[in-house]
């Protein structure tokens, strides 16, 4: 069995006893960040779905899990997340995947895809705006000399 490493997200920050009950009940190794929201757990199974189905199994009812996430990138370079959802949403996904005759899997990762595009534009289109209020009020060379000095520092 291979060791594997998975990030859990939290839904809110827990107490160092929570954390405490949660490892004796699980009797998995974990270790909290600073701030309480995130653990890594280290996991023995045969893969990495295997091992977030483990993380559920021991951890669900025990703490307020967001998402799991592998800490590392398969050989493609992609990271496996598993959310839970509701069955509604389960059910419209797999509606939805049909319609295009793609699995559930195929779907969602050409909708996060997209919605990855959709916000880098965004973003892009919001910096640009801020550029030209700045360049409303300044010149380019006073905004190119602060903006090279912040990089200095």
């Amino acid at each position: 069995m291979t060791v594997h490493a998975i990030e859990i997200i939290l839904t809110r920050t827990i107490e160092a006893a929570e954390l405490r009950a949660a490892q004796k009940e699980s009797a998995l190794l974990m270790a909290a960040s600073g701030d309480r929201k995130r653990l890594v757990v280290l996991v023995t199974a045969k893969n990495e779905r295997r091992a977030v189905r483990k993380i559920w199994r021991r951890l669900e009812e025990a703490l307020p899990i967001d998402v799991l996430c592998s800490l590392f990138p398969d050989s493609d370079g992609k990271y496996l997340m598993s959310i839970p959802m509701s069955e509604e949403v389960q059910d419209r996904i797999q509606r939805l995947a049909a319609v295009e005759r793609k699995t559930p899997e195929e779907f969602l990762h050409r909708a996060i895809a997209q919605a990855l595009v959709r916000d880098r534009s965004t973003r892009r289109a919001q910096l640009e705006c801020r550029l030209n209020e700045l360049l409303r009020t300044y010149s380019a060379e006073e905004v190119t000399e602060m903006a090279a000095r912040k990089i200095e520092t």
